[in-house]
């Protein structure tokens, strides 16, 4: 029998979330935990709605995969009309987490018809067009059911939607304003626009010169500002800030996207280990005897000792919290569950794809992991994370740095041939400790390899084998075993540090003003005719390209600039 009949994962923690998709499903409410960076982010949000004139322009900033699709889901039933379903299950498992800020939405919208809200998600298309389809479709179901002649901005939304050319940043500007008359007159106490992917767009204006949604976005986050019966707040997401998306557009144009980002507050999205462990540890389902989950727990502090003693915990985490949550994550190995929200940031797409493997069935994914543990006291030990991410997630690797710890682990797995197990297993568990980096003590120290096998006799053997056959070092200067000889030094973040420094650039912009070339003469041409013919030597990139004067009366020969 295998434990697989006794722990379950919910199912709606490992689905990924589509914010106009999912918008209306109690389940992801219901599923949502209020993390305390999510906490911080409502109740400073919480505190500008209450304000008469506030700023109420909101940029949530992470990875992918980090929450903020999820964090928009629950913010907006919190805003919600406080009759609705979702809005009371959202004020419910808010007040379970924190009564204080619960207090606070409740009172914000008591006796009111709350925030109506327009949700919207990124596409490479011009973010104004987008921005009035979305408003005339919600302000025609805020409206269906009312009695009564409709108001005129209706129409006026869907006229401007269905026309060909894209509305001014101005006449947007006054169809916001006339929809929060009309929806102070039926009793909303504001209008929220939640944007997710927000890049997209901005990728968008970046390529196509003129589009102006970045005025736009300017204009909108000014007028969130100002006093009105029916506040109007913007809240973005995006995976960079501002004028990360600006990079090698012409510094007149970095400066504006610049003031841009000004207008908003900005909120790094990005949970920590000892939350994203708190997460986990929610989403994994135990149906254990008393006798079972006392088994499971007395292990869990065991190991939770060993990693308090060598200072291997995250945070400010200490060995009677640790234990708590590993004993919920079993049959996580403690090892394997520290090293899974470090190698997701690392290698993939955060809890997105710890989410994937936790509700994956492929080979060495959390299920089929279950499926081989017979009985308590069986663990899913971290060369099994190896081996889950070595199969399924490879093509996630991005990062060149990492990717080239990737390729030695598996380069020295592919040097040591056809070894005992319990010598690969050990291989791979000190790879994937050193492929994360040395986050505080949490690295390939002996005490903590120690616990990566059942017995810590055959990890001795083990580290004695790899180290005759020089596959793994001991670094005595900072007390644990690699996989590598090379440097500590870190080049590729260094030269990344020194091009942050230059600034941002655009290097065509560059190249044409400070490195001129002759131009170049059609030698075969000239010779034959008669006449001098020569080209002018001009770069571009994928941002310039569309600068180029098309009615230009001179020659010019094109270098299509295709990299950094």
């Amino acid at each position: 029998m295998s434990l697989s009949d006794l722990i379950r994962v919910n199912t709606h923690y490992t689905r990924s979330i589509n914010m106009e998709r999912d918008v209306d499903s109690l389940s992801v409410v219901d599923a949502y935990i209020p993390t305390t960076r999510a906490l911080r982010t409502l109740d400073t949000m919480v505190e500008a709605y209450k304000a008469d004139e506030s700023p109420r322009a909101w940029s949530l900033v992470g990875p992918y995969g980090s929450g903020k699709s999820s964090f928009a889901v629950f913010l907006t039933h919190l805003l919600s009309n406080p009759s609705g379903m979702a809005t009371k299950a959202a004020m419910k498992k808010l007040r379970g987490v924190d009564g204080g800020i619960a207090k606070k939405f409740t009172a914000l919208n008591k006796s009111t018809s709350g925030y109506c809200t327009v949700l919207l998600t990124g596409s490479p298309e011009s973010l104004a067009k987008r921005l009035i389809e979305s408003l005339a479709r919600k302000a025609e179901e805020s409206w269906a059911k009312k009695r009564g002649p409709s108001p005129a901005i209706i129409k006026r939304l869907r006229l401007i939607a269905e026309r060909k050319e894209l509305p001014s940043t101005s006449e947007i500007l006054e169809c916001i304003e006339e929809l929060q008359d009309a929806l102070a007159r039926i009793g909303y106490t504001g209008l929220v626009i939640v944007i997710d992917e927000l890049g997209k767009f901005l990728e968008y204006e970046a390529r196509h010169y003129g589009a102006n949604d970045i005025f736009l976005l300017q204009a909108l986050a000014e007028h969130a500002l100002a006093k009105h019966a029916t506040k109007l707040s913007l809240v973005v997401m995006m995976h960079q800030a501002f004028e990360q998306y600006a990079r090698g557009l012409g510094e007149s144009l970095r400066n504006e996207w610049a003031k841009v980002q000004g207008r908003f507050e900005n909120i790094p999205f990005l949970e920590s280990s000892e939350q994203v462990l708190r997460i986990m540890a929610a989403a994994i389902e135990h149906d254990l005897t008393e006798s079972d989950e006392k088994r499971a727990s007395l292990a869990a502090e065991k190991m939770a000792k060993v990693l308090a003693k060598s200072n291997a915990l995250p945070g400010t985490m200490d060995e009677t919290t640790a234990a708590s949550l590993f004993a919920r994550c079993y049959p996580l190995h403690p090892v394997s569950a520290l090293l899974l929200p470090l190698l997701c940031q690392k290698v993939a797409q955060n809890e997105r794809t710890l989410f994937s493997y936790l509700g994956s069935r492929e080979a060495y994914g959390f299920q089929d992991g279950i499926s081989r543990c017979q009985k308590i006291g069986d663990w899913i030990y971290p060369w099994e994370i190896y081996e889950y991410f070595i199969l399924n997630q490879t093509a996630a690797l991005s990062d060149h740095f990492t990717h080239r710890r990737w390729a030695e682990v598996v380069t020295a797995t592919e040097r040591l041939g056809d070894a005992q197990d319990d010598e690969v297993h050990v291989l791979k568990a000190v790879g994937l400790l050193n492929i994360i980096g040395a986050q505080g003590k949490f690295k390939a120290s002996k005490d903590i390899i120690n616990l990566c096998l059942p017995r810590k006799v055959a990890v001795d053997q083990a580290i004695k084998s790899l180290s005759e056959k020089s596959i793994i070092q001991y670094r005595k200067f900072s007390a644990e075993y690699r996989v590598w000889q090379g440097s500590d030094f870190d080049l590729d973040a260094n030269v990344e540090a020194e091009l942050e420094k230059l600034g941002r650039f655009c290097l065509a912009e560059s190249l044409n003003n400070r490195h001129n070339l002759m131009p170049i003469v059609a030698r075969k041409y000239t010779i034959q005719s008669g006449a001098l013919r020569y080209f002018y030597p001009v770069f571009v990139d994928a941002q310039t390209l569309h600068q180029l004067d098309q009615n230009d009366a001179k020659a010019r020969i094109v270098f299509y600039l295709a990299g950094r």
